[in-house]
């Protein structure tokens, strides 16, 4: 099996999850960041988890992705702001002790809510 490189893998998870939160409804930017933020932390907590350490060229390497395929996918209407508090709530997540469990809350939240319909 070939190996993604971190570029895919994020842009996979992010497509998928806009997909599923948009099944049912339309999404608002707040979602979509929100989302964002549930990601990145992820990625970050993996980053942290194989290398005992993450560092800020990764960390910005992962939210210059997000933003990259966010710029994309939602054609430049995210201001930088709201990427600053996306990043600011992904960093946030991550501090928090129970991070793990909420993650995936969240994620299993958006997986139940799009097989309502």
């Amino acid at each position: 099996m070939k190996s993604q490189n971190i570029e895919d893998l994020i842009a996979l998870d992010l497509q998928t999850f806009l997909n599923l939160k948009t099944k049912n409804e339309t999404i608002s930017i707040n979602d979509a960041l929100e989302i964002a933020a549930y990601v990145s932390a992820n990625f970050m907590r993996v980053i942290y988890t194989k290398n005992k350490n993450i560092e800020k060229h990764e960390i910005n390497g992962v939210f210059g992705i997000v933003k990259n395929f966010y710029n994309t996918f939602f054609e430049g209407q995210i201001t930088e702001d709201e990427y600053q508090e996306m990043a600011k709530k992904s960093l946030q997540l991550l501090q928090n002790t129970a991070f793990d469990e909420m993650s995936k809350t969240f994620f299993n939240k958006i997986i139940s809510d799009s097989k309502l319909n």
